[in-house]
């Protein structure tokens, strides 16, 4: 294979990435699949590295490597995702944080391990399924990551993290679709069983159950405390603060008059404050480990717009440089359930700058 034109494309066995990968064959590149092991087997405490409850994605990667007739790729990577992104997922929920698992797994596993890969293997491009768009400011000679065209499918928010080294030999087919051109292509192409699939929301969590992961990985030692109200009155037990989430209402136990939500985690005092609704809004919080795609951080007061998580719209904002690499986020209007733990991403309109962890709101 000549690699002038060659692209190494990460497929899941989904429908996106192998509608991706039929996009670039399209379009005349010489297309190669790769399949990251990253889940696999159940998690117990004795054998932490091989904790994920559902089964890999192997066989239907190769059906669709197939179907396609492309050269299919594999590469081992279980025990690193389970000690980088498992375990410290695990840690940060015992912290009474609310992380994002993806947003890190993209970062840290899949495209430094595709981009490592193409520099190695001479490929000039890679690619995913993802849903947002590359172009590059041929004023400035740099590389932008935006928005996907279609806003309620755009992925943007969970790649903040990635470099413009990164990014610049990136390709995203889809970043100009929606989800139903997405469907018509793979049943133009013989998948369409799977049109019909959607992934689910964190790869190694079934059914979304993360207290069962927790459980079954290290145990329930998640120490109990104390619900509190807003004036430090106790309201009752419950039940480790890694079961709960800012905004949550269901599953506390709590029998009240009226609709109460857990609006703080308060770790240092395992104890959880109980509100109200109108006790969710805030418009002031900092953020840490910031990151941004090209190497110019903000150096001023710059009013953006800031996403706090993947299915909430982007709310404009000042944001503030601080010392310490933090920054300060102040909206113009309060937002509902700030979370420490998720991520605030920044927008200059639809290209993504940067982002970090939120913090505790004030």
């Amino acid at each position: 294979m000549t690699k002038h034109n060659s692209v190494l494309i990460a497929l899941s066995g989904g429908v996106d990435s192998s509608v991706a990968a039929y996009l670039l064959q399209k379009k005349g590149f010489q297309v190669v699949g790769v399949y990251f092991h990253l889940i696999g087997g159940r998690a117990t405490a004795k054998h932490p590295y091989n904790m994920c409850l559902l089964p890999d994605n192997k066989q239907a990667v190769k059906e669709v490597a197939r179907k396609l007739n492309i050269p299919l790729l594999e590469i081992e990577y279980r025990e690193e995702f389970c000690r980088i992104i498992v375990l410290d997922f695990i840690e940060k929920y015992k912290k009474g944080l609310t992380p994002n698992p993806c947003i890190f797994c993209n970062e840290k596993i899949k495209f430094k391990l595709l981009h490592d890969f193409s520099l190695t293997e001479s490929f000039s491009y890679i690619s995913t399924g993802h849903y947002v768009r590359i172009e590059k400011d041929e004023k400035e000679n740099r590389y932008l990551l935006k928005r996907g065209l279609d806003a309620s499918k755009d992925q943007s928010y969970f790649l903040y993290r990635l470099k413009e080294k990164v990014i610049s030999k990136c390709l995203f087919p889809l970043g100009i679709f929606n989800k139903e051109d997405t469907r018509k292509f793979a049943r133009k192409i013989g998948l369409a069983a799977l049109s019909s699939k959607e992934s689910q929301e964190i790869c190694f969590i079934p059914d979304n159950n993360y207290r069962q992961l927790i459980a079954d990985t290290v145990g329930t030692n998640d120490e109990p405390g104390y619900f509190l109200d807003s004036a430090g009155n106790i309201l009752g037990r419950h039940k480790g603060i890694s079961n709960y989430t800012i905004g949550q209402r269901r599953k506390t136990g709590l029998s009240l008059n009226s609709r109460k939500y857990v609006a703080e985690i308060i770790p240092e005092d395992n104890a959880i404050i109980i509100g109200d609704e109108a006790d969710l809004y805030q418009r002031e919080f900092n953020v840490t480990d910031v990151s941004f795609i090209s190497s110019e951080p903000i150096s001023q007061p710059t009013p953006l717009l800031v996403q706090i998580r993947y299915n909430s719209l982007p709310a404009p904002a000042m944001v503030y440089p601080l010392d310490g690499a933090k920054i300060k986020i102040v909206f113009y209007e309060p937002q509902r359930a700030i979370t420490p733990g998720q991520s605030a991403v920044f927008y200059q309109q639809d290209i993504v700058l940067g982002g970090g962890i939120i913090e505790r709101a004030k």
